[in-house]
């Protein structure tokens, strides 16, 4: 089966490790998710990290992608306050069940412990297994 290689990046960080490891992953596509409401800095510091936090789910630009045609989806994803960026769970509700996800969480500190059981088990409650998930600590 084909892989797909996802990544939200709101300031080009996760962006530039997700094209990066889009190669080594040897994945078939590239795939950029994007909010439809733009955020400032100060509304990821303030209001990003609560709905974070919330597990919100805010609206996506539409994504033009047949989903059934991946076995594999790896997401990389900012963490806004030690939780996935809200994007993440509008994410979570579009791939059907039946996927292996690996999931790269990206932040300053490298540290998602707190979230990781919670991140996986919202794969998991919709039918997708979670095979890898890694936290990688950027600059």
């Amino acid at each position: 089966m084909k892989k797909l290689v996802m990544y939200y990046s709101l300031y080009g960080k996760t962006k530039k490790i997700a094209e990066t490891k889009f190669k080594d992953l040897k994945a078939d596509l590239l795939l950029e998710v994007k909010e439809t409401k733009k955020r400032s800095k100060f509304n990821v510091m303030v209001s990003g990290k609560l709905e974070a936090m919330q597990m919100k789910k805010p609206e996506i630009e539409p994504l033009d992608i047949d989903f059934s045609e991946y076995g594999t989806i790896v997401i990389f994803m900012p963490l806004w306050g030690n939780n996935p960026a809200p994007v993440l769970n509008t994410i979570i509700n579009l791939i059907p069940e039946g996927k292996q996800i690996e999931l790269y969480m990206t932040s300053a500190k490298g540290e998602s412990f707190k979230s990781a059981d919670n991140t996986s088990n919202e794969f998991q409650k919709r039918g997708s297994l979670v095979t890898k998930y890694v936290d990688l600590k950027i600059g």
